[in-house]
Parts: C-alpha cells; sequence; structure tokens
C-alpha cells in the first residue's frame, strides 16, 4: 500500500485574526508548510513540538492517548487553521511526543476536508461520492 504524504499549510489562528483586524501585518502571521503522513489511525493532525513552538498555539490541555506503542499523555493546542491542498479548516492539533515524529494527519482533518486516501496513486483526493467537490454530510 505505501506511505502517503500530503503539504500541509498551518497558520496561527490568533494571528490570523489580528492581521484581518489591522493589528499585524500579514508577513507576521505565524505558519508553516510540513510534509505529514496521512494516518487514519491517528485523529487529528499531530505536529512535532518545534511546529508548535514555531506557531505559536496556545495550550488547551493535556489528553490521554492510546498509540500502537501504549496509552500516554499529549498536549493538545488550539488556534491552528489547516490548509490541505484548496481546503482549509479551524481545528485543534495533538503535540507530537518528541521531534523526531512525523507530523501527521488524522482522520477528524480528512472528514472535515472530505478528502480521502487514494492508495494506489498515495495520495488524498477529494471523495468521489462528491464528485470531488468539498461537500458536509449532515445527516
Amino acid at each position: 500500500m505505501g506511505k502517503t504524504l500530503e503539504k500541509v499549510f498551518i497558520r496561527n489562528l490568533s494571528d490570523t485574526f489580528l492581521y484581518e483586524n489591522g493589528h499585524l501585518k500579514e508577513s507576521e502571521i505565524r505558519k508553516i508548510e510540513i510534509e505529514a503522513i496521512v494516518d487514519t489511525g491517528a485523529a487529528y493532525l499531530c505536529l512535532p513540538p518545534k511546529a508548535i513552538n514555531e506557531l505559536g498555539l496556545p495550550f488547551a490541555k493535556s489528553k490521554p492517548v492510546t498509540t500502537g506503542n501504549g496509552r500516554i499523555e499529549l498536549k493538545q493546542f488550539r488556534g491552528a487553521e489547516i490548509t490541505i491542498q484548496d481546503r482549509t479548516i479551524e481545528m485543534q492539533v495533538m503535540q507530537n511526543k518528541d521531534d523526531t515524529i512525523p507530523a501527521l494527519i488524522g482522520f477528524l482533518v480528512l472528514e472535515e476536508m472530505d478528502l480521502i486516501v487514494d492508495t494506489k496513486k498515495q495520495k488524498l483526493i477529494g471523495n468521489p461520492e462528491h464528485n470531488g467537490e468539498w461537500i458536509i454530510d449532515m445527516y
């Protein structure tokens, strides 16, 4: 099946609000571009601590998380604006245990953006059930 990688653009949502209200220059918005592994076993966008620090995201809470190596506590941060391809959402992100663990795109991000994994081509595509359009099911 292989590994699916995707570029993710993340901006600090608080900075974006400050920019939109004239209190910050666009160049001052804290943002990163990172290549992430699509991991449908993960829930959130999971970022290395270095990326969280660079973005300056505010701490929300610690949560117990079940991983392949057992249960651990991970920090959750709020205020992330996440863009993949042409789709942008606002969502909390999880911080990976350390900087050796790569960024992961979890299933909550995929669901919110109406993206699925094309395992043959090893890429994310718009949901074929919606003709590739970004549609949210409300039932």
